[in-house]
């Protein structure tokens, strides 16, 4: 990227979808401060070769590229260890995920470009699928013969769609993310044979590090599974199973999940930005980050008011793709109508378009959130739990910290919760 000239370079240097590499590193705002130079130290000197590190936060609160930047940022990281991605973005493409997506993912990543590991790799995958597994359900074992038969052969089935893709040294990862069939394959088959894919996990993870030789650490960051419709299940129930990888691993998650008391006992690191306090008392420091942000990808300031800055920073709840996305909006309408400069007017349209957007979604829920907008939090109940998940992620509620946790409206959608309610009142009466 380069610094913004233009509209038209605001409208692209502030696209939503893109997000900071090493090659952008001018653009780079420390917003996190000692906190993350915490999490630093904590890798720095860990000397647990299975360490799981969460990081947990607000879908689009810039986890992503301070995880991007972390090399960049602390060299001396670096030194000490070698960095894969499996980013969910790229690679989990459909909205629910299992544990077996995850442990071949970390498999397949590791054998990228490097033809020994993969032949390594494949092998064993085709050795899995040569073992004849010969266990059957208690239910199969009681049912009459023509049963029995079709469940065996049912059994002896599985696995034959995502074993295929191995045999015929087609890229896993490209096919395992555009083919549901394959997936659902593995899943079944793999769910007989977990212990084994973690096995074979090591086995790989081992051979790795003998190849790299280069006497460094290996970690993986596993990001972006915020969005996927099972993540409660995946985070509660099965990725504690990572744990018995000897691999160090940094993985990113909800923050609804984190502070949801049933959420094992980890090493959990919490970032986010915030406009106020809790007693409401302005968050000068942090909104000051946030001004940052926008003034380092523009070049000439007379290219967007400082009045549009206020306001784009006002309705942003510090959520810095939610800024980003604002400022964008606010670009198009100006080169819509062939202007020169970003006004509060083009803010404010920014605004409107993505309550517009979330309206609906907010009606749904207007219960739910009129009591985060009265209380800042929630009664501990399974309809409760439920729905702080829904509205994190669907960015109707975003979460803060300050020496206690609470839950604030998105901004965006204050006037539209507001005029729901009224219509309910006005319909009550009328009643």
């Amino acid at each position: 990227m380069k610094k913004a000239e233009t509209i038209e370079d605001i409208y692209d240097v502030f696209a939503p979808e893109k997000y900071l590499t090493k090659e952008d590193k001018e653009f780079y705002v420390d917003l996190y401060g000692d906190k993350f130079k915490s999490f630093v130290t904590a890798l720095k000197f860990n000397k647990v070769p299975s360490k799981t590190f969460f990081i947990a936060g607000q879908s689009g609160n810039g986890k992503s590229t301070v995880l991007n930047l972390l090399t960049t940022n602390f060299e001396e990281i670096e030194e000490k260890y070698t960095f894969h991605t499996v980013a969910g973005k790229n690679i989990f493409l459909y909205n629910d995920i299992d544990i077996v997506d995850i442990l071949l993912m970390i498999g397949s990543t590791l054998i990228q470009n490097n033809e020994t590991l993969e032949k390594a790799y494949f092998d064993k995958l085709r050795k899995l699928g040569d073992i004849k597994d010969g266990t059957l359900e208690e239910s199969e074992i009681n049912s009459s013969s023509k049963a029995k038969g079709a469940s065996i052969q049912a059994k002896m089935g599985i696995g034959v769609k995502f074993l295929s893709i191995i045999k015929s040294g087609i890229d896993i990862i490209g096919s395992y993310k555009v083919n549901e069939e394959i997936r659902t394959d593995a899943r079944k088959f793999f769910k007989i044979k977990r212990k084994e894919l973690i096995d074979l996990t090591n086995e790989i993870i081992s051979e790795y590090k003998r190849e790299q030789s280069n006497d460094k650490d290996l970690i993986v960051i596993i990001d972006d599974l915020e969005k996927k419709n099972n993540v409660d299940e995946l985070f509660l129930k099965e990725m504690s199973l990572l744990n018995e990888l000897n691999i160090i691993k940094i993985i990113t998650m909800p923050i609804h999940l984190y502070r949801n008391e049933t959420f094992p006992s980890e090493d959990v690191r919490e970032f986010g930005l915030k406009l106020k306090n809790f007693d409401d008392s302005v968050c000068t420091e942090d909104k000051d980050l946030l001004h940052e942000v926008i003034m380092k990808r523009v070049n000439d300031n007379t290219l967007i008011t400082e009045d549009a800055v206020k306001l784009a920073i006002d309705n942003s709840g510090a959520n810095l793709r939610q800024l980003i996305r604002l400022v964008h909006i606010g670009a198009e309408k100006v080169l819509t109508h062939e202007g020169n400069q970003i006004t509060i007017n083009e803010i404010q349209y920014a605004v409107d378009s993505l309550q517009l957007a979330y309206s609906s979604k907010v009606n749904n829920m207007k219960t739910f959130l009129t009591q985060i907008k009265n209380t800042k939090a929630y009664e501990d109940n399974a309809e409760n739990l439920m729905n702080i998940a829904r509205a994190t992620k669907m960015e109707l509620v975003f979460a803060y910290f300050n020496g206690i946790e609470w839950y604030e409206l998105n901004p965006v959608i204050r006037d539209a919760l507001q005029k729901y309610n009224a219509m309910g009142s006005n319909e009550n009466t009328s009643n």
